[in-house]
Protein backbone atom coordinates (compact mmCIF):
# COMPACT_ATOMS: atom_id res chain seq x y z
CA UNK A 1 0.00 0.00 0.00
CA UNK A 2 2.81 2.34 0.91
CA UNK A 3 4.58 1.27 -2.30
CA UNK A 4 1.57 2.23 -4.42
CA UNK A 5 1.23 5.51 -2.59
CA UNK A 6 4.90 6.27 -3.29
CA UNK A 7 4.44 5.53 -7.00
CA UNK A 8 1.43 7.82 -7.15
CA UNK A 9 3.39 10.60 -5.46
CA UNK A 10 6.36 10.32 -7.82
CA UNK A 11 4.07 10.05 -10.82
CA UNK A 12 2.28 13.20 -9.76
CA UNK A 13 5.56 15.05 -9.40
CA UNK A 14 6.71 13.95 -12.86
CA UNK A 15 3.40 14.98 -14.41
CA UNK A 16 3.67 18.39 -12.76
CA UNK A 17 7.19 18.88 -14.05
CA UNK A 18 6.15 17.94 -17.59
CA UNK A 19 3.17 20.25 -17.38
CA UNK A 20 5.31 23.19 -16.23
CA UNK A 21 7.90 22.44 -18.95
CA UNK A 22 5.18 22.33 -21.61
CA UNK A 23 3.73 25.60 -20.39
CA UNK A 24 7.17 27.24 -20.45
CA UNK A 25 7.77 25.87 -23.92
CA UNK A 26 4.43 27.16 -25.15
CA UNK A 27 5.09 30.49 -23.52
CA UNK A 28 8.64 30.99 -24.92
CA UNK A 29 8.25 29.06 -28.19
CA UNK A 30 10.89 27.33 -30.33
CA UNK A 31 14.30 28.92 -30.23
CA UNK A 32 15.37 30.12 -33.70
CA UNK A 33 18.33 32.06 -35.09
CA UNK A 34 17.22 35.52 -36.17
CA UNK A 35 18.67 38.59 -37.82
CA UNK A 36 17.56 42.21 -38.04
CA UNK A 37 16.87 44.03 -41.27
CA UNK A 38 19.65 46.58 -41.56
CA UNK A 39 21.31 48.99 -43.96
CA UNK A 40 24.29 47.64 -45.82
CA UNK A 41 25.74 47.04 -49.25
CA UNK A 42 25.36 44.35 -51.86
CA UNK A 43 28.24 43.61 -54.20
CA UNK A 44 27.66 41.19 -57.04
CA UNK A 45 30.90 39.61 -58.25
CA UNK A 46 32.16 37.29 -60.93
CA UNK A 47 34.80 35.03 -59.43
CA UNK A 48 37.33 32.81 -61.14
CA UNK A 49 40.97 31.83 -61.05
CA UNK A 50 43.78 33.59 -62.86
CA UNK A 51 47.54 33.88 -62.91
CA UNK A 52 50.05 36.68 -62.59
CA UNK A 53 51.96 37.72 -65.70
CA UNK A 54 54.19 40.63 -66.73
CA UNK A 55 52.26 43.66 -67.93
CA UNK A 56 55.23 44.45 -70.17
CA UNK A 57 57.52 41.63 -71.19
CA UNK A 58 60.42 41.55 -73.60
CA UNK A 59 61.27 38.64 -75.88
CA UNK A 60 64.88 39.07 -77.03
CA UNK A 61 65.77 37.26 -80.26
CA UNK A 62 69.07 36.62 -82.01
CA UNK A 63 69.68 38.99 -84.93
CA UNK A 64 72.19 36.69 -86.64
CA UNK A 65 73.56 33.16 -86.63
CA UNK A 66 76.15 32.97 -83.85
CA UNK A 67 77.68 30.82 -81.14
CA UNK A 68 76.83 31.34 -77.46
CA UNK A 69 80.11 31.94 -75.64
CA UNK A 70 78.68 32.97 -72.27
CA UNK A 71 75.32 32.92 -70.44
CA UNK A 72 75.75 35.59 -67.79
CA UNK A 73 72.29 35.82 -66.18
CA UNK A 74 69.98 33.18 -64.70
CA UNK A 75 66.22 32.67 -64.81
CA UNK A 76 64.55 34.46 -61.89
CA UNK A 77 67.42 36.94 -61.52
CA UNK A 78 66.60 40.66 -61.18
CA UNK A 79 68.56 42.77 -63.68
CA UNK A 80 69.18 46.44 -64.40
CA UNK A 81 68.81 48.13 -67.76
CA UNK A 82 71.97 47.59 -69.80
CA UNK A 83 73.12 44.58 -67.79
CA UNK A 84 74.63 41.79 -69.92
CA UNK A 85 72.54 38.63 -70.27
CA UNK A 86 74.21 36.57 -73.02
CA UNK A 87 77.42 36.93 -75.05
CA UNK A 88 77.59 35.59 -78.64
CA UNK A 89 80.36 35.16 -81.21
CA UNK A 90 80.14 35.43 -85.02
CA UNK A 91 83.48 34.60 -86.70
CA UNK A 92 82.17 35.45 -90.18
CA UNK A 93 81.23 38.90 -88.94
CA UNK A 94 84.69 39.37 -87.43
CA UNK A 95 86.30 38.51 -90.79
CA UNK A 96 83.97 40.96 -92.58
CA UNK A 97 84.94 43.72 -90.16
CA UNK A 98 88.66 42.99 -90.60
CA UNK A 99 88.35 42.92 -94.42
CA UNK A 100 86.36 46.16 -94.45
CA UNK A 101 88.95 47.87 -92.24
CA UNK A 102 91.68 46.82 -94.74
CA UNK A 103 89.66 48.18 -97.65
CA UNK A 104 89.16 51.45 -95.80
CA UNK A 105 92.92 51.72 -95.30
CA UNK A 106 93.51 51.10 -99.01
CA UNK A 107 90.86 53.60 -100.04
CA UNK A 108 92.38 56.14 -97.65
CA UNK A 109 95.81 55.60 -99.14
CA UNK A 110 94.43 56.00 -102.67
CA UNK A 111 92.59 59.16 -101.63
CA UNK A 112 95.74 60.56 -100.02
CA UNK A 113 97.76 59.95 -103.21
CA UNK A 114 95.06 61.49 -105.36
CA UNK A 115 94.83 64.49 -103.05
CA UNK A 116 98.60 65.07 -103.26
CA UNK A 117 98.44 64.77 -107.05
CA UNK A 118 95.58 67.27 -107.19
CA UNK A 119 97.55 69.74 -105.10
CA UNK A 120 100.64 69.29 -107.36
CA UNK A 121 98.61 69.60 -110.54
CA UNK A 122 96.92 72.76 -109.24
CA UNK A 123 100.36 74.30 -108.86
CA UNK A 124 101.42 73.10 -112.33
CA UNK A 125 98.20 74.45 -113.84
CA UNK A 126 98.82 77.82 -112.19
CA UNK A 127 102.39 77.96 -113.50
CA UNK A 128 101.24 76.93 -116.99
CA UNK A 129 98.45 79.54 -116.94
CA UNK A 130 100.88 82.27 -115.82
CA UNK A 131 103.33 81.23 -118.56
CA UNK A 132 100.54 81.28 -121.16
CA UNK A 133 99.66 84.83 -120.16
CA UNK A 134 103.31 85.95 -120.72
CA UNK A 135 103.65 84.07 -124.00
CA UNK A 136 100.37 85.48 -125.24
CA UNK A 137 101.57 89.06 -124.61
CA UNK A 138 104.88 88.31 -126.34
CA UNK A 139 103.07 86.62 -129.22
CA UNK A 140 100.93 89.70 -129.71
CA UNK A 141 104.09 91.79 -129.86
CA UNK A 142 105.77 89.40 -132.30
CA UNK A 143 108.44 88.41 -129.79
CA UNK A 144 107.61 84.64 -129.88
CA UNK A 145 106.53 82.35 -132.64
CA UNK A 146 103.15 80.77 -133.16
CA UNK A 147 104.63 77.41 -132.30
CA UNK A 148 105.78 78.65 -128.87
CA UNK A 149 102.32 80.10 -128.24
CA UNK A 150 100.57 76.85 -129.24
CA UNK A 151 102.97 74.92 -127.02
CA UNK A 152 102.02 77.10 -124.01
CA UNK A 153 98.31 76.63 -124.72
CA UNK A 154 98.75 72.85 -124.97
CA UNK A 155 100.58 72.75 -121.66
CA UNK A 156 97.68 74.50 -119.90
CA UNK A 157 95.14 72.15 -121.43
CA UNK A 158 97.24 69.12 -120.48
CA UNK A 159 97.58 70.30 -116.87
CA UNK A 160 93.85 70.99 -116.68
CA UNK A 161 93.01 67.52 -118.07
CA UNK A 162 95.41 65.83 -115.65
CA UNK A 163 93.90 67.82 -112.77
CA UNK A 164 90.37 66.75 -113.74
CA UNK A 165 91.45 63.12 -113.89
CA UNK A 166 93.08 63.25 -110.47
CA UNK A 167 90.12 65.15 -108.97
CA UNK A 168 87.78 62.45 -110.28
CA UNK A 169 90.09 59.79 -108.84
CA UNK A 170 90.09 61.61 -105.49
CA UNK A 171 86.28 61.90 -105.46
CA UNK A 172 85.97 58.19 -106.27
CA UNK A 173 88.41 57.24 -103.53
CA UNK A 174 86.65 59.46 -100.98
CA UNK A 175 83.24 58.05 -101.97
CA UNK A 176 84.58 54.50 -101.66
CA UNK A 177 86.08 55.29 -98.27
CA UNK A 178 82.77 56.82 -97.06
CA UNK A 179 80.83 53.79 -98.26
CA UNK A 180 83.25 51.42 -96.56
CA UNK A 181 83.05 53.40 -93.31
CA UNK A 182 79.24 53.17 -93.43
CA UNK A 183 79.53 49.43 -93.99
CA UNK A 184 81.94 49.20 -91.06
CA UNK A 185 79.49 51.15 -88.89
CA UNK A 186 76.73 48.69 -89.77
CA UNK A 187 79.01 45.71 -89.12
CA UNK A 188 80.10 47.22 -85.79
CA UNK A 189 76.45 47.72 -84.80
CA UNK A 190 75.87 44.07 -85.68
CA UNK A 191 78.87 43.14 -83.58
CA UNK A 192 77.42 45.13 -80.68
CA UNK A 193 74.29 42.99 -80.90
CA UNK A 194 76.38 39.97 -79.98
CA UNK A 195 76.47 41.28 -76.41
CA UNK A 196 72.82 40.85 -75.43
CA UNK A 197 71.79 43.33 -72.74
CA UNK A 198 68.63 43.91 -70.73
CA UNK A 199 66.44 46.62 -72.30
CA UNK A 200 64.89 47.51 -68.93
CA UNK A 201 65.02 47.05 -65.18
CA UNK A 202 63.21 43.83 -64.47
CA UNK A 203 63.47 40.10 -63.96
CA UNK A 204 64.73 37.31 -66.21
CA UNK A 205 61.86 34.90 -66.80
CA UNK A 206 63.58 32.51 -69.19
CA UNK A 207 67.00 31.91 -70.75
CA UNK A 208 66.48 29.05 -73.21
CA UNK A 209 70.07 28.99 -74.58
CA UNK A 210 73.20 27.23 -73.35
CA UNK A 211 76.90 27.95 -73.64
CA UNK A 212 78.54 26.75 -76.90
CA UNK A 213 75.12 26.41 -78.53
CA UNK A 214 74.87 27.75 -82.09
CA UNK A 215 71.71 29.83 -82.54
CA UNK A 216 70.18 30.98 -85.81
CA UNK A 217 68.78 34.40 -86.59
CA UNK A 218 65.39 34.84 -84.87
CA UNK A 219 66.08 32.30 -82.10
CA UNK A 220 64.74 33.27 -78.66
CA UNK A 221 67.58 34.22 -76.33
CA UNK A 222 65.82 35.63 -73.26
CA UNK A 223 62.45 36.63 -71.85
CA UNK A 224 62.26 39.49 -69.35
CA UNK A 225 59.52 41.09 -67.28
CA UNK A 226 59.67 44.83 -66.65
CA UNK A 227 60.19 45.64 -62.97
CA UNK A 228 57.07 46.36 -60.95
CA UNK A 229 54.73 45.95 -63.90
CA UNK A 230 52.56 42.91 -63.29
CA UNK A 231 48.97 42.09 -64.17
CA UNK A 232 46.53 39.22 -63.80
CA UNK A 233 45.08 37.26 -66.68
CA UNK A 234 41.83 35.44 -65.85
CA UNK A 235 39.84 33.29 -68.27
CA UNK A 236 36.21 34.08 -67.43
CA UNK A 237 33.33 31.86 -68.52
CA UNK A 238 31.56 33.51 -71.44
CA UNK A 239 28.22 33.05 -69.64
CA UNK A 240 29.50 35.17 -66.71
CA UNK A 241 30.83 37.96 -68.87
CA UNK A 242 27.55 39.81 -69.45
CA UNK A 243 28.05 42.24 -66.54
CA UNK A 244 31.85 42.56 -66.71
CA UNK A 245 33.10 45.96 -67.92
CA UNK A 246 36.48 47.69 -68.29
CA UNK A 247 37.22 49.82 -65.21
CA UNK A 248 35.39 47.61 -62.67
CA UNK A 249 37.09 46.98 -59.34
CA UNK A 250 38.62 43.58 -58.66
CA UNK A 251 39.58 41.89 -55.40
CA UNK A 252 42.59 39.55 -55.73
CA UNK A 253 43.44 36.80 -53.23
CA UNK A 254 45.95 33.94 -53.13
CA UNK A 255 47.20 31.43 -50.54
CA UNK A 256 50.59 33.13 -50.53
CA UNK A 257 48.90 36.41 -49.47
CA UNK A 258 47.28 34.84 -46.43
CA UNK A 259 44.15 36.80 -45.61
CA UNK A 260 45.30 39.90 -47.48
CA UNK A 261 43.30 41.18 -50.46
CA UNK A 262 44.89 43.14 -53.28
CA UNK A 263 42.99 45.69 -55.34
CA UNK A 264 42.93 45.69 -59.13
CA UNK A 265 40.84 46.90 -62.02
CA UNK A 266 39.58 45.36 -65.25
CA UNK A 267 41.97 46.69 -67.90
CA UNK A 268 41.07 44.75 -71.03
CA UNK A 269 38.46 42.22 -72.20
CA UNK A 270 39.49 40.14 -75.18
CA UNK A 271 37.12 40.35 -78.17
CA UNK A 272 36.60 36.60 -78.57
CA UNK A 273 36.23 33.46 -76.47
CA UNK A 274 38.59 30.50 -76.49
CA UNK A 275 37.85 26.83 -75.88
CA UNK A 276 39.43 25.64 -72.65
CA UNK A 277 39.30 22.23 -71.00
CA UNK A 278 38.43 22.28 -67.30
CA UNK A 279 40.08 20.12 -64.65
CA UNK A 280 37.15 17.72 -65.04
CA UNK A 281 37.70 17.44 -68.78
CA UNK A 282 34.75 19.67 -69.75
CA UNK A 283 35.21 21.93 -72.78
CA UNK A 284 34.23 25.49 -71.84
CA UNK A 285 34.10 28.80 -73.68
CA UNK A 286 36.21 31.32 -71.80
CA UNK A 287 37.19 34.93 -72.48
CA UNK A 288 40.58 36.25 -71.33
CA UNK A 289 40.30 39.31 -69.08
CA UNK A 290 43.33 41.41 -68.09
CA UNK A 291 43.34 42.94 -64.59
CA UNK A 292 45.77 45.59 -63.34
CA UNK A 293 47.90 44.84 -60.30
CA UNK A 294 49.34 48.15 -59.02
CA UNK A 295 50.70 46.60 -55.83
CA UNK A 296 51.71 42.94 -56.39
CA UNK A 297 52.97 42.53 -52.82
CA UNK A 298 54.71 39.10 -52.81
CA UNK A 299 53.11 37.89 -56.04
CA UNK A 300 55.44 36.87 -58.87
CA UNK A 301 54.86 35.97 -62.53
CA UNK A 302 53.19 32.57 -62.79
CA UNK A 303 51.50 32.66 -59.34
CA UNK A 304 47.88 31.48 -59.35
CA UNK A 305 45.32 33.83 -57.80
CA UNK A 306 41.58 34.15 -57.26
CA UNK A 307 39.82 37.19 -58.67
CA UNK A 308 36.42 38.65 -57.74
CA UNK A 309 35.21 41.26 -60.24
CA UNK A 310 32.67 43.65 -58.70
CA UNK A 311 30.09 43.92 -61.49
CA UNK A 312 27.19 45.60 -59.62
CA UNK A 313 27.03 47.42 -56.28
CA UNK A 314 24.24 48.82 -54.10
CA UNK A 315 25.23 51.04 -51.18
CA UNK A 316 23.10 52.04 -48.16
CA UNK A 317 20.21 49.69 -48.92
CA UNK A 318 18.19 47.33 -46.70
CA UNK A 319 19.78 43.88 -46.73
CA UNK A 320 19.19 40.40 -45.36
CA UNK A 321 21.21 37.21 -45.56
CA UNK A 322 20.20 35.30 -48.69
CA UNK A 323 19.11 32.26 -46.68
CA UNK A 324 16.49 34.35 -44.87
CA UNK A 325 14.51 34.81 -48.10
CA UNK A 326 12.72 31.89 -49.72
CA UNK A 327 10.89 31.64 -53.03
CA UNK A 328 7.28 30.45 -52.82
CA UNK A 329 5.60 28.12 -55.25
CA UNK A 330 4.13 31.02 -57.20
CA UNK A 331 7.51 32.71 -57.55
CA UNK A 332 7.15 35.35 -54.83
CA UNK A 333 9.85 36.13 -52.27
CA UNK A 334 8.89 35.54 -48.63
CA UNK A 335 10.44 35.98 -45.18
CA UNK A 336 9.36 35.04 -41.67
CA UNK A 337 9.04 38.14 -39.50
CA UNK A 338 9.09 37.65 -35.72
CA UNK A 339 6.47 39.90 -34.11
CA UNK A 340 5.75 39.60 -30.36
CA UNK A 341 7.20 36.11 -30.30
CA UNK A 342 5.12 34.86 -33.24
CA UNK A 343 5.97 34.09 -36.86
CA UNK A 344 4.39 36.21 -39.54
CA UNK A 345 5.05 35.16 -43.13
CA UNK A 346 5.41 38.22 -45.30
CA UNK A 347 5.93 38.75 -49.04
CA UNK A 348 8.82 41.08 -49.85
CA UNK A 349 10.33 42.68 -52.92
CA UNK A 350 14.00 42.09 -53.58
CA UNK A 351 16.69 43.63 -55.75
CA UNK A 352 20.36 42.85 -56.24
CA UNK A 353 21.95 39.88 -54.48
CA UNK A 354 25.48 38.65 -54.00
CA UNK A 355 26.96 35.51 -52.47
CA UNK A 356 25.92 36.54 -48.93
CA UNK A 357 23.22 39.21 -48.93
CA UNK A 358 20.11 40.20 -50.84
CA UNK A 359 18.69 43.70 -51.24
CA UNK A 360 15.19 44.30 -49.82
CA UNK A 361 13.34 46.91 -51.89
CA UNK A 362 9.89 46.57 -50.28
CA UNK A 363 7.85 44.84 -47.55
CA UNK A 364 10.24 45.36 -44.63
CA UNK A 365 11.59 48.16 -42.53
CA UNK A 366 14.97 48.57 -40.88
CA UNK A 367 15.20 46.93 -37.45
CA UNK A 368 12.53 44.23 -37.98
CA UNK A 369 13.52 40.78 -36.72
CA UNK A 370 13.61 37.97 -39.31
CA UNK A 371 14.11 34.21 -38.94
CA UNK A 372 17.56 33.66 -40.44
CA UNK A 373 16.78 30.29 -42.00
CA UNK A 374 13.91 30.89 -44.42
CA UNK A 375 13.69 27.17 -45.11
CA UNK A 376 12.38 26.28 -41.61
CA UNK A 377 8.89 24.77 -41.56
CA UNK A 378 7.26 27.27 -39.22
CA UNK A 379 3.53 27.83 -39.36
CA UNK A 380 1.90 31.24 -39.41
CA UNK A 381 1.68 32.64 -35.81
CA UNK A 382 3.93 29.85 -34.51
CA UNK A 383 5.54 30.90 -31.21
CA UNK A 384 9.32 31.30 -31.41
CA UNK A 385 12.11 32.60 -29.28
CA UNK A 386 14.48 34.59 -31.59
CA UNK A 387 18.19 34.49 -30.87
CA UNK A 388 19.85 37.26 -32.81
CA UNK A 389 22.93 36.22 -34.75
CA UNK A 390 25.01 38.33 -37.08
Amino acid sequence: MKRKRRIYVWGGIALAVLTVAAQLLMRGGQEVAAVKVQTGSVNRTVTDSGYVQPASDFNIHATQTARVTQVVAEAGQPVKQGETLVVLENLDLSLQISDTQSQIAQAGSTAAGARAAVERLNLELKDASDNLDRVQELFKGGAVSRADYDKAVLLVETCRQNLNEQSSKLDSALAQEAGLRQTLSQLSAKEGQLVVKSPTDGMVLNLPVKQEEVVSSGALLAVLAAAGQLEVKADILSDDLGEVRVGQKVSITAPVLGGKKLAGEVKKIYPSAEEKESALGVIQRRVPVIITLPDPDVLKPGYEVRVAIETLTREDVLVLPREAVRTTGDGHKEVMVVTQGQVQRRTVQTGLSDQENIEITGGLESGEMIVRDGGLDLKEKAKVKPVEKS
